[in-house]
């Protein structure tokens, strides 16, 4: 049988893993929308009444403490192991 604490860190492993996906994909959502955000700003897309760069700038708004919570996780879980 397996240890209990190798399967503890094997969990830990995985969900260190998980949580550093979860930051990749959320810093890519950051950056795809501030390119949305600066192509509206900009007038290189077509966007009359600015409603993309609107939409952009308020969920990055949203999603940049929802990074920073997943990175200071991710880090706190690499501490420990």
């Amino acid at each position: 049988m397996d240890a209990p604490e190798a399967k503890t860190t094997a969990v830990r492993v995985v969900l260190r893993r998980l949580v550093f996906g979860a930051f990749t994909g959320t810093v890519i959502a950051i950056v795809l929308l501030v390119g949305v955000a600066v192509f509206s700003a900009t007038g290189l897309s077509f966007d009359p009444h600015g409603y993309a760069m609107f939409g952009a700038i308020l969920f990055v708004a949203i999603l940049a403490p929802v990074a920073l919570a997943l990175w200071l996780l991710y880090q706190a879980l690499r501490r420990r192991g």
